[in-house]
């Protein structure tokens, strides 16, 4: 598999992550008081998809920086994984 099929690939995963996450915090019925930390996390995951993901599908459409693309594609997944560990740490 070449490295700019590789690339599409997991951009296209990680597109699908962030639909799914994206629509799990902005539609959910949660009580009142966390709604707004729902929706925190919403607008985080948009803005990391947005600084790596989009990034990634971009260079990898265009044919250009396929080393650098595969790097912004496998940041979103690891960087979500982060922050996922860290506010589970936070708020234990």
């Amino acid at each position: 598999m070449r490295l700019r099929t590789a690339t599409i690939i997991v951009c296209l995963v990680d597109a699908a992550a962030w639909a799914f996450i994206a629509v799990a915090t902005f539609m959910s019925g949660s009580d009142a008081a966390t709604k707004g930390l729902d929706k925190g996390a919403g607008l985080i995951v948009t803005a990391l998809f947005l600084v790596t993901g989009v990034p990634a599908l971009a260079l990898a459409l265009l044919g250009r920086a396929p080393i650098t693309a595969l790097i912004l594609a496998l940041a979103f997944p690891l960087a979500f994984a982060a922050l996922f560990v860290a506010a589970v740490i936070a708020f234990a």
